[in-house]
């Protein structure tokens, strides 16, 4: 009596497994040849150049009006950059799915273009896993430690919160008590006969440290080309700094909305050298600083 080897059979509720499934390069390679898929490749280099190109215009732009003239604001132009060309890519190809779809290039797809079988799987598909979890890993841990190094660095710059007399350095320092109110700004400097001024007025090259209130509503210090910001609370004194190292005539303005003409809360900041600066405050009143 002979007896016949049979095959095992699967369980009701489980599919039987292929036995000549295509490895998972197989099917990336085959994904790539479509037509439509290498329109979109193309189509997401163009916009990567675009982009990449944009934000050399972008650091331009920003430095119209002067700056970056701190090495705060340096610190910012240059992450902002950073940050932009690393990205391009990823924005690249999502704008570029969006266009093709926008221009109707899937109701374009011709009978001869259309697949035969299946793209590559995303859970079974080692290759487009591997790859995914990698390349996303990278990007998000070098933007953390981007930003985390950046903040670090721009905290320090700007002196973090610590107060004026309590900041160790071997440069003396202009100390400056700024008040907000609506709309206006005054600047006083208390080791210079506490005279006051509605420009800010310092020199180069010196740390200025801001001691930061408000006598009415929440406003926002913002020193445009110097890269700080920094809210102006009432009844509360928030602390800031930085040292400017370009001379020239600069932008202060209100960051945060504070009522009917908030938009034309603004000033100049007007850095000078040492001996202009001492001249400055003789003749507003005050003692020589340095």
């Amino acid at each position: 009596m002979s007896t016949t080897e049979e095959r095992p059979m699967p369980a009701a509720d489980e599919p039987e497994s292929p036995t000549n499934r295509p490895g998972s390069m197989h099917l990336v390679k085959e994904w790539l040849q479509r037509p439509y898929v290498r329109r979109i490749l193309w189509i997401t280099l163009a916009i990567t150049a675009v982009i990449i190109a944009l934000s050399f215009v972008m650091v331009a732009f920003m430095n119209q009006s002067g700056g970056p003239a701190s090495s705060i604001m340096d610190e910012i132009e240059k992450t902002m950059f950073v940050l932009t060309i690393a990205c391009a890519p990823l924005m690249a190809a999502t704008l570029a799915v969006l266009t093709y779809s926008w221009w109707g290039g899937w109701g374009s797809v011709a009978a001869a273009d259309e697949p035969t079988s299946d793209g590559p799987g995303i859970k079974t598909n080692g290759v487009a896993v591997v790859t995914w979890i990698t390349v996303c890993s990278l990007l998000a841990g070098f933007l953390v430690v981007w930003g985390l190094v950046e903040l670090a660095t721009i905290t320090s710059s700007s002196y973090g919160s610590v107060p004026a007399n309590q900041q160790p350095n071997s440069v003396k320092p202009v100390d400056v008590n700024v008040t907000a109110q609506q709309w206006l700004w005054s600047f006083e400097y208390p080791d210079s006969g506490n005279i006051q001024s509605s420009v800010l007025v310092l020199p180069v090259n010196v740390p200025a440290y801001f001691n930061v209130t408000s006598l009415d509503v929440v406003h926002s210090f913002w020193v445009v080309e110097e890269g700080v910001k920094i809210d102006a609370n009432p009844g509360a004194i928030t602390n800031t700094g930085f040292t400017p190292t370009k001379l020239g005539t600069f932008n202060v303005r209100c960051a945060e909305l504070c009522g009917l003409h908030h938009a034309y809360m603004e000033t100049q900041v007007k850095v000078v050298t040492q001996e202009q600066f001492n001249s400055w405050i003789r003749e507003q009143g005050g003692n020589k600083t340095s």
